[in-house]
């Protein structure tokens, strides 16, 4: 009975050691299989690609390359065209050095300063996205409104008109296309005893001044029409939706007036955010390099 128990007891141990093994061989094949793509990557970054005198274009600068030019062109496009640029840019750079190598140094330095101002430019664009205040109240584009109303006036026509929208069986059935063209009184009478009978909306106050815009709100016309129409004095038919529109201007008068303050709230609104865009740009740029003086200091050898 004890030897049984032994045999057990070393079998259980053989197994163990066993299991152990093959667990710490399997580990380090995993292992090497990590550190074989991990160099694989690395290798297949410094592949080299091409040669143009001593320069070499290798895997990793031209991935670099092809990123920006993969939309809309396709992979194969982006690599053909960055590989070409970058030859153009190595030809051209050796050919300075042999040419005038103090221009090449200046021209570097001119590089590096307009690569300063540009990152400085992201950064303050950071800057202003974390410190801006995007909220703006109704008071202040209010105010912002009361204190530049001039800004938001336009010039508009205010005419004395007389007006007629009229379905078109009833056109037809009347012959309202020759009587507004009011030659004379008679037809005049007749255009408003017929409006009274068929129209849909009419407007013949012809002595009263009415905005132009506030008479034709129901009409498919065009600006560039609303101005033929007004200065010409003259009278206009359109159709929309089975119905006739008739126009008929007999004065009119320009006038100035505000634009109401809803419809320019939007403008209003990014008026008063680039406001404040150029007040937090004016201190950014300091605010930014004063960081960057303390965050990397300069250790003179």
């Amino acid at each position: 009975m004890k030897s049984t128990r032994l045999l057990s007891i070393k079998k259980f141990y053989i197994l163990l050691v066993n299991s152990r093994t093959t667990y710490f061989i399997v580990e380090v094949a995993l292992l090497s299989s990590l550190l074989l793509f991990i160099v694989s990557c690395k290798q297949n970054s410094q592949k080299e690609i091409c040669k143009v005198g001593e320069y070499i274009l290798t895997q990793n600068e031209l991935d670099h390359r092809i990123k920006p030019l993969i939309d809309p062109l396709s992979l194969e496009e982006a690599r053909h065209l960055a590989t070409e640029n970058w030859i153009k840019e190595t030809r051209i750079k050796l050919e300075i050095v042999e040419q005038s190598p103090a221009d090449k140094i200046a021209n570097e330095i001119q590089a590096e300063k307009d690569l300063m101002h540009l990152n400085l430019f992201d950064i303050e664009n950071q800057f202003i996205q974390q410190n801006i205040d995007s909220v703006v109240a109704d008071s202040e584009i209010q105010k912002y409104y009361k204190d530049h109303r001039n800004n938001y006036k336009k010039e508009s026509y205010i005419v004395r008109a007389l007006y007629i929208k009229m379905p078109d069986s009833v056109v037809q059935k009347v012959n309202m296309n020759d009587l507004f063209l009011l030659k004379n009184e008679k037809d005049k009478k007749k255009v408003k005893e017929f409006a009274k009978l068929y129209a849909t909306s009419y407007y013949f106050e012809e002595k009263r001044w009415i905005y132009f815009d506030d008479l034709v709100r129901e009409i498919p016309i065009l600006t560039e029409e609303k101005e033929e129409i007004i200065k010409s004095r003259g009278d206009a038919v359109f159709k929309k939706n089975k119905e006739t529109h008739f126009i008929n201007v007999l004065d009119f008068r320009t006038k100035n007036i505000s634009s109401p303050m809803e419809i320019e709230r939007s403008k209003i609104r990014q008026h008063i955010l680039k406001k404040r865009i150029n007040k937090l740009r004016n201190t950014a740029k300091e605010t930014i390099l004063k960081h960057v003086k303390e965050k990397y200091p300069v250790h003179y050898f």
